[in-house]
């Protein structure tokens, strides 16, 4: 923990003597109609909190936490949010940009990414049994231990091809779809968290992305993201319009066999902003959920979102936004010592290692993406509400809040954070996410932890 904050005050350091000028990029090659733009920046996030022991975690376990039907018992659960740690994330991006003739140019972002601290919890493994699975593989690890990993990947390379009213771009980008400002359950490709840390990131998809404009805000718009698999793939077609001063989208499509149809809906009340989503998914994958006597599909669900935002006129604007959730897919709180994690695994009759033959199962397995039905919004509560409220304090320093209330659990989450931007060159964030709440609840196993962000660009 001593590291993490002499890393964090070196960061403020280097932050305070940088320039402070505003950047652009950097043109490196131009002939008529195409050129070569560079530009990138250096990110330091590091954060201190609580998380679970992997070690401890695997020691805890006895027989029981090996059968579907006493896992929810398990006492390796009983570890945790035991353990202090502290991570850094220092990441390298360039972004080169390539004009290669009018309307037709290309674009690819490269990171390095050096992650230090304690690496090897529990929570980081159990995140990664959920990643999903692209196309092509585009990272690659350099070096991969318990204190330190380092590795480079193509954040996005993508072409793009503009002729008239097409706007086509092939690979890997981000397909940002929906209007709440918290929840996108509309969005099924690119999606991110409401109380995600780093809200610029996104993983980006590998997909072929046509949009036709017929006038004005008028398009329709087609996506395919084949995945890895066929039960991977997500392709979906979307009209949006402009209609009595709203704009309306119309979606459809299959989302990993799960076919789906929504519509998103924004206009101007007074002053103020009203949004609304609206996604009905019908899930074709059969998942095994802990408790149930075999495999089965997803029920149908629904899942909406309506918020309304106003700036009120008080000294350099205060900005307040309230967002409501109903998830229709919600997992639930789960039970005995595994809470709201029990959700997250499933049931099988694949025998682990050294379980003998003549033991009947079922036994447990890490959970897979089918649990949510194709949904990016994956929640245990059924409704949740969200406010947000900021406001500048000075024009390079900038206080952001936000509270989610969990109905069904009656628990929260607070994440204020504080930005002061002294230049286009610079932006230090600080922040805390703490939570309060019944242990079997939305936001009650969350452990408080407080971060630092720093971003230089050039």
């Amino acid at each position: 923990m001593k590291r993490a904050i002499a890393s964090g005050l070196a960061w403020v350091w280097l932050v305070l003597a940088a320039p402070s000028a505003p950047v652009s990029a950097t043109e490196l090659w131009q002939s008529r109609d195409a050129s070569l733009d560079i530009s990138g920046s250096l990110r330091e996030l590091a954060n201190i909190g609580s998380q679970t022991d992997a070690d401890d975690f695997a020691a805890a376990a006895n027989p029981s936490c090996v059968f579907a039907a006493t896992f929810a018992n398990c006492p390796s659960f009983e570890t945790v949010g035991d353990k202090d740690a502290w991570q850094s994330l220092t990441r390298l991006r360039t972004r080169a940009d390539l004009q290669i003739m009018e309307g037709l140019r290309a674009v690819v972002v490269y990171d390095h990414e050096l992650y230090t601290g304690v690496l090897d919890t529990f929570e980081a493994g159990f995140g990664d049994s959920f990643q999903r699975d692209d196309l092509f593989d585009a990272d690659w690890t350099i070096t991969d231990s318990r204190r330190v990993e380092w590795r480079h990947l193509f954040y996005r390379g993508f072409v793009q091809l503009e002729a008239g009213g097409l706007d086509l771009t092939v690979g890997r980008q981000r397909v940002a779809w929906g209007v709440g400002r918290l929840w996108n359950p509309i969005d099924r490709f690119n999606a991110i968290p409401p109380l995600a840390v780093q809200a610029d990131q996104s993983q980006g998809i590998d997909s072929i992305d046509a949009r036709w404009s017929f006038d004005g805000f008028n398009f329709v718009e087609a996506v395919y993201a084949p995945g890895s698999s066929r039960d991977e793939a997500r392709y979906a077609l979307r009209l949006h319009g402009v209609v009595l001063d709203s704009d309306l989208s119309l979606m459809g499509g299959v989302f990993e066999k799960a076919p789906t149809v929504g519509m998103d809906f924004a206009r101007n009340l007074g002053d103020a902003a009203f949004r609304f989503e609206l996604v009905y998914t019908r899930p074709e994958q059969k998942v095994w959920k802990i408790g149930s006597s075999g495999p089965a599909r997803l029920d149908d669900f629904v899942q909406w979102v309506a918020s309304i935002d106003y700036t009120f006129d008080f000294a350099d604007g205060i900005y307040v936004l309230v967002e409501h959730l109903y998830n229709g897919n919600d997992l639930g709180f789960g039970g005995g010592r595994a809470g709201s994690l029990l959700p997250f695994f499933e049931a099988t009759n694949a025998r682990p290692a050294g379980v003998p033959d003549n033991v009947p199962g079922p036994f447990v397995t890490g959970g897979s993406p089918a649990l949510f039905g194709s949904s990016r919004v994956v929640t245990s509560a059924r409704s949740q509400t969200g406010w947000m409220v900021g406001g500048d304090i000075t024009p390079e320093l900038r206080l952001d809040g936000v509270v989610i209330y969990d109905w069904d659990g009656e628990s929260a989450a607070f994440f204020p954070s504080l930005k002061y931007s002294p230049g286009g060159a610079i932006e230090v964030t600080v922040g805390v996410q703490t939570f309060v709440g019944p242990r079997k609840s939305q936001y009650g196993n969350g452990e408080t932890f407080a971060y630092l962000l720093v971003d230089i660009f050039f």
